[in-house]
């Protein structure tokens, strides 16, 4: 029995060394723990109880696409253009957090002794106006002010609200910290996300990258015709099949030996499959570019000997330019308008009792239209001060963050959340800056004050005074003009209940 499992022990080490002498082996390893790398320092920078951890982590945060664009980062955006023009949808694969999240979730239910015939993949026709729908849906809700709707829809937002609402609760249950959700409704959503994508991907793979991720369609645009690519010889293909039962992105068609760059996102399992080494990654297009022909209307005889139509590779390029240009030249000039109605004072936005903002923004417009709601200045902020709005900037802007001086104050010389934010939403600043950054504006309730003299002694600009009130009677707290930022602190060591004596609130007009 010992000699008998001695062989068998042999033979699996000599078949496994046999596979990773295949490059597409290596190919295939080295994509999983690039992906798995990314997928944990990013889960770190949003989970980690450690400021410090989490600001030299927040590279990580930044290089994602839609944080990119939305922060004007131009040159970011080229370089991921040319990364799938050249290798194709790489950034799914290793860099998108969410990305990688189904991937898991997708193998998990796979793993074991007979995975592959358990729940094998099938290919599946592209739902390409589906696609374009729901990236024309997120383009126009940008353009009109509808922030919810991208924000739930970013993969890298999506999984920042899964981290910051789900897995950092847990994290400082672990560490010994106290359990604190900061908002029923962002955890409500993170959780509807994680159970939607989760199912979805352990049944379908990467069905939610190729149907409903904007940031996947406007990738696919440009992956669909990159250099490298991954081409079938029908010389060598037996159509077994093999390829297309790993292939999550169920866009391998063995009948017409076709793989759909659009939908790839080159993770290399296909290669890993081929018992014949039939398809590979490369440059050549043995098919003559198959994907780039469409059949000529008519009866079916006429179409089987017609010639196929061949679609301008520069219009077509050109014309996904616009289109991926066009949710951010919408942007831009909805933020004018959006600043121009804030100025005007609309009606609309003087009924919202003007929520505060966090520090560091430029505007309450541009801050709006910037913000991703991925929740990384809320996880990290030291006093809890922050957290996901509801309806305070109106239901568009959900889950965007808010001071809330009712559960704590921002503290004078912390710049955490104007360091870590990855769009640009809030700029960062230095502690100097902080001490004379404009908040809020504080204000005294006179018929409220009992005259303690806790406000001004806890006010860290030192312009509250507490002075004594005309005929006599107990004290009255008085703010300097012009010298206070709103940074709550007054607010929170107020004792009168339940409506405190001083107040924050938010600013009116533009910042």
């Amino acid at each position: 029995m010992l000699n008998f499992a001695t062989r068998m022990s042999r033979g699996n080490l000599k078949r496994l060394l046999r596979r990773f002498r295949r490059p597409a082996a290596w190919m295939r390893s080295g994509r999983v723990a690039v992906g798995l790398l990314m997928l944990a320092v990013v889960t770190l920078a949003l989970t980690s109880l450690s400021a410090s951890l989490a600001l030299r982590l927040g590279w990580a945060t930044r290089i994602q696409i839609f944080p990119l664009a939305l922060s004007g980062a131009t040159g970011g955006i080229v370089a991921w253009i040319l990364a799938a023009v050249i290798f194709g949808r790489i950034y799914c694969s290793t860099v998108c957090p969410l990305g990688v999240m189904q991937d898991v979730a997708a193998r998990l239910p796979r793993m074991g002794k007979r995975w592959k015939a358990r729940r094998p993949y099938h290919y599946s026709a592209p739902r390409t106006p589906l696609r374009w729908t729901v990236a024309v849906i997120v383009a126009i809700c940008y353009a009109v002010g509808l922030a919810f709707v991208p924000a739930l829809l970013d993969p890298y937002s999506a999984y920042s609200r899964i981290a910051t609402e789900i897995l950092r609760p847990v994290v400082g249950f672990l560490g010994g910290g106290e359990v604190v959700v900061a908002s029923v409704w962002a955890f409500f959503i993170a959780a509807a996300t994680l159970a939607a994508v989760w199912t979805a991907a352990s049944m379908r793979g990467r069905l939610v990258c190729n149907t409903v991720c904007p940031v996947g369609t406007v990738l696919g645009a440009f992956s669909r015709f990159s250099l490298l690519h991954f081409d079938i010889d029908t010389d060598v293909c037996t159509n077994c099949r093999s390829c297309e039962r790993v292939c999550k992105a169920q866009c391998i068609n063995v009948a017409d030996h076709v793989v759909d760059g659009s939908r790839c996102v080159v993770c290399f399992d296909c290669i890993d499959a081929c018992p014949e080494g039939a398809i590979r990654y490369t440059t050549r297009r043995k098919r003559l570019a198959l994907p780039m022909m469409q059949r000529v209307a008519g009866t079916a005889a006429s179409a089987s000997v017609s010639e196929p139509v061949r679609i301008s590779r520069r219009r077509f390029m050109a014309t996904g330019l616009i289109i991926a240009a066009a949710p951010a030249i919408a942007m831009a000039q909805n933020a004018a308008s959006v600043a121009q109605r804030i100025d005007a004072g609309s009606p609309p936005l003087r009924r919202r009792r003007h929520p505060i903002a966090p520090p560091g923004r430029r505007s309450l417009s541009d801050f709006l239209q910037s913000c991703t709601a991925c929740g990384l200045c809320v996880s990290h902020c030291p006093t809890g001060v922050l957290r996901p709005s509801t309806n305070e900037y109106g239901w568009s802007h959900t889950l965007q963050p808010l001071v809330d001086y009712t559960r704590g104050y921002c503290e004078y010389d912390c710049t955490l959340c104007t360091q870590l934010c990855p769009t640009g939403a809030l700029e960062p600043l230095t502690q100097e800056e902080k001490h004379i950054f404009i908040i809020g504006h504080a204000h005294v309730e006179a018929g409220l004050c009992v005259g303690c003299g806790r406000c001004a002694a806890a006010c860290p600009r030192g312009v509250i005074t507490m002075e004594e009130r005309p005929g006599g009677g107990r004290r009255l707290a008085v703010l300097a003009p012009g010298g206070c930022i709103g940074c709550g602190r007054c607010q929170s060591v107020c004792p009168v209940q339940p409506e405190k004596a001083i107040t924050v609130g938010g600013l009116e007009g533009r910042l």
